[in-house]
């Protein structure tokens, strides 16, 4: 899949460590493409285009669009808050981990996707990833995600049969 930025009804929000945009008319998402690092222990370091985006329509979530290749990508969901408390350190149980670093003189942001034993371990900017966050802080407060979420649609979901489209 290729996305093309910006959108004609973007607006580019600069920053120092990466590319952030958001809807010009109601500003209901941030999207952010910045290069984190697939780090391994082989000394594998593979740098990978990616996009953090952020709705408010899914207020405790980050998705993580990371592009393998030209036609080759793969997505994560993690939470907001693991993100924000990994930048101070060490944060999150089971498959997702989060901690701060420094590699060669410049401020890093560690997550761990997957069992401790195979996890896949990327490197972000700490600079790109805050930047990012802030942006989130200022469409949904932390403390006021809940005033966001449908509960209605939640239900829905929830009581429709798999499958099934819900109203």
């Amino acid at each position: 899949m290729t996305r093309q930025f910006p959108n004609p009804r973007d607006r580019a929000v600069e920053t120092s460590a990466g590319h952030c945009y958001e809807r010009a008319a109601t500003v209901t998402s941030v999207v952010c493409r910045m290069l984190v690092r697939l780090v391994g222990t082989d000394e594998v370091d593979l740098p990978l285009p990616t996009d953090l985006r952020y709705d408010i329509a899914d207020p405790y979530a980050v998705c993580m669009t990371f592009y393998l290749g030209p036609h080759a990508t793969t997505q994560w969901v993690l939470g907001r808050d693991l993100l924000m408390s990994g930048q101070q350190r060490l944060t999150g149980l089971g498959d997702v981990r989060a901690w701060p670093s420094r590699r060669l003189g410049v401020s890093k942001v560690c997550i761990s996707i997957g069992p401790l034993d195979e996890a896949v371990v990327l490197e972000a900017r700490a600079l790109a990833l805050d930047a990012f966050l802030r942006r989130t802080l200022d469409l949904v407060p932390l403390g006021t995600e809940h005033r966001h979420l449908d509960m209605d649609d939640i239900a829905d979901r929830l009581l429709s049969a798999p499958g099934e489209p819900h109203p």
